[in-house]
């Protein structure tokens, strides 16, 4: 029995060692090629060679690729023997273990290590910060093999703008705010893998607002007035036109204009036309910033000379006549027209769709566009319907014609913002409640801990609220459904978890069924999670599945591992975010007891979580079988950890059996057996190193 034994042990350890010169290991770039070796000798008529990537998916089957990705993938023959595989254009996601197979027989098991360049996590950020203030810079870098961190601050020389080296070297910087502390500071990244990655950041020192402007203005009934502030500062913040106690907006009689001379300096305009007695008096501009507030006051004096008894002036182009209820019109028109000569070249430029006829609105839209009508001294705006059923009938017509079309009807809408009437081909009609929204966020993707801001902009002639949602799912089996996160015109995150990627809606409403609602998609990249069970006991002869959660995007590699052995494990996804890796032990012996690994890695980081198979004492029914050689991975581990500690079972017999002294006739048949197992392992041994 003891020869018995040690014939199996031997070919057990032999065995192992074969398969452990199985695993080679090539390290390639990003970007790059690489070819994975293979030498299948004695491939039979019937036999095929087989590669198999990541999580075992099949690349190749006999001379053909047959993954999805075939661009990347090439099989390299040298000679007959020769079945290597070439990987091009290599991505970091490449980075896992390859197995070359001929039919169901392991050939060769490569692992595939890919170094990577330079990349910076964090945005090219602009900071705005105040005298005093300590900014501190980071810049968080990956790539393979780490990369070495400088910083720079970028100045002018002769005109000419250079690279100041600040000597900092590493993932941050900080350094406290003066006023010489503004521009633009870079850090760069490399590791010997072109190409380097670098990232900048404006540090802009906000500095309170001055306001210079006359101190008063002369204006004259029915004719256009401008009022002009210039603010200094940084940044120039919000500036704001107010009279008489209340805040100006956007109308048809009044707009505003911007001219910036610098990042530091802007002029601001208010322009009020066909002015009215009521339009005389005070005007403050206001300008705000985080640093402080100014004010500047104008003040807006009637000229006394020449005033007109009435504003409105007869409509010089007879095609307009009685189109909209009215002869008469006050210009300056939406497209900045002061005098009807030139409105009414502008107009007979475009008259020629109108003798096309396409649409009976068409007239209308252009006679309101051209020469605003004026009915009392009073201006109103078109009813937005024109502009949407002329075109509606038109908007062929226009591009067979080639027209550049000026005009854009959420134009009109703006116009109204606030109102209740407008002009239409009926005369003065009062409109019905009108939302809608004109901008809202882009699609937003960003790294789990920044933060999201989303904005939403309205326009309406109603009171309305603004409501954020967030389309979720409570269960895997349920509907998705809309939840409250917020309102106002943004929504704010500070610091974004993953939990809050998804789709958001901004929805405007005003409680009485009229309402606009917009979609805006966020994505969170973050480093990945691993929850696993920390102990499960052993079960011996029954099946065991292990199962590993992991979280992490972009997705992550995951691997299954013992000590340094990698298992073949199965996936199932559960959303974008969301995945189960699950390693399935059959036919569970004390072999499989130990530590198992589940480790997880992408662009952002990695983690692992262990689970212990342990043996609780539990007592067993039945004694076990007399040892078997089976070439399995399973066998070689029991046969290998028998030769490193034989069990006390085994080794008292053994001593006892010498010390009685056995017979001659079984000295015999231990001789018989071991010639046997011999034969055996000499076969098996030819076999494997024949493959």
């Amino acid at each position: 029995m003891f020869c018995f034994h040690v014939a199996i042990n031997f070919a057990g350890l032999l065995l192992a060692v074969a398969a452990q010169q199985k695993l080679i290991n090539i390290t390639g770039t990003a970007g790059g090629q690489v070819t994975l070796p293979c030498l299948v000798k004695n491939l039979g008529l019937y036999d095929e060679v087989i590669w198999q990537g990541p999580y075992q998916e099949t690349i190749s089957f006999g001379d053909r690729i047959i993954s999805s990705d075939q661009s990347r993938y090439q099989l390299k023959q040298e000679y007959s023997d020769d079945k290597s595989l070439t990987i091009s254009n290599l991505k970091s996601s490449d980075q896992a273990e390859y197995r070359c197979m001929k039919g169901a027989t392991l050939v060769q098991i490569v692992y595939l290590w890919v170094k990577a360049p330079p990349r910076i996590l964090d945005q090219n950020k602009t900071i705005e910060a105040f005298l005093g203030d300590k900014v501190m810079l980071r810049c968080q870098v990956t790539g393979t093999p780490p990369p070495t961190v400088k910083w720079y601050k970028e100045i002018l020389d002769s005109g000419t703008r250079i690279l100041e080296d600040l000597g900092t070297k590493g993932a941050h910087f900080s350094l406290n705010v003066k006023r010489d502390s503004e521009g633009t500071y870079t850090c760069q990244a490399e590791n010997g893998i072109s190409p380097k990655a670098q990232r900048y950041f404006r540090i802009n020192v906000q500095l309170m607002p001055v306001i210079t402007a006359p101190r008063h203005v002369e204006g004259e009934r029915g004719q256009q007035a401008q009022l002009q502030c210039t603010v200094e500062g940084y940044p120039v913040g919000k500036v704001t036109w107010w009279h008489k106690g209340k805040q100006l907006t956007k109308d048809y009689r009044t707009s505003f204009k911007v001219f910036n001379s610098s990042s530091h300096i802007a002029r601001y305009f208010l322009i009020i036309s066909a002015l009215e007695s009521y339009d005389f008096g005070v005007y403050t501009c206001r300008a705000s910033n985080n640093a402080g507030t100014a004010t500047g006051q104008i003040q807006l004096i009637e000229k006394k000379t020449d005033i007109r008894e009435s504003k409105c002036e007869k409509i010089y182009s007879p095609q307009c006549h009685g189109v909209l209820q009215t002869n008469f019109t006050l210009l300056p028109n939406s497209q900045g027209h002061t005098k009807q000569d030139k409105a009414a070249f502008e107009f007979n430029k475009l008259y020629t769709l109108i003798k096309v006829q396409c649409s009976k609105f068409l007239l209308p839209f252009l006679c309101g566009t051209f020469f605003p009508p004026c009915i009392n001294d009073t201006v109103y705006p078109l009813c937005p319907d024109l502009c949407e059923k002329w075109r509606d009938g038109c908007s062929g017509t226009v591009s067979n014609f080639g027209f550049s079309w000026p005009f854009s009807c959420i134009e009109l809408y703006h116009r109204l913002n606030g109102s209740q009437v407008c002009l239409g081909t009926n005369g003065v009609e009062k409109i019905a409640p009108f939302i809608k929204i004109t901008k809202v966020s882009d699609k937003e993707q960003l790294l789990e801990g920044e933060k999201l801001t989303l904005h939403c902009t309205v326009i309406a002639n109603t009171n309305y609220s603004i409501t954020w949602y967030k389309i979720r799912k409570p269960s895997f089996i349920s509907r998705p459904e809309k939840f409250k996160v917020g309102s106002g015109k943004h929504y704010v995150i500070e610091n974004v978890d993953h939990d809050d990627a998804g789709m958001y809606i901004c929805e405007a409403a005003n409680g009485k069924g009229v309402m606009d609602s917009k979609n805006i998609t966020v994505d969170v990249e973050f480093a990945p999670k691993v929850v696993v069970q920390a102990e499960v006991a052993l079960m011996t002869g029954l099946d065991m599945d292990l199962k590993c959660e992991v979280l992490g995007n972009p997705p992550p590699i995951v691997t299954w591992s013992k000590q340094d052995n990698m298992f073949k494990t199965g996936r199932e996804t559960h959303s974008k975010y969301s995945n189960t890796f699950t390693l399935k032990i059959r036919n569970m012996s004390k072999s499989d007891l130990g530590d198992y690994n589940c480790s997880a890695v992408n662009i952002l980081g990695s983690d692992y979580g262990l689970t212990t198979i342990k043996d609780y004492g539990m007592p067993e029914t039945t004694r076990n079988p007399e040892p078997v050689v089976i070439v399995s991975t399973t066998t070689l581990k029991q046969t290998t950890r028998s030769l490193e500690a034989p069990n006390k079972e085994s080794s008292t017999s053994t001593f006892a059996g010498e010390k009685s002294g056995e017979s001659q006739a079984v000295s015999n048949s231990c001789n018989i057996t071991y010639l046997l197992f011999s034969l055996l392992l000499t076969l098996l041994s030819m076999s494997i190193l024949h493959n």
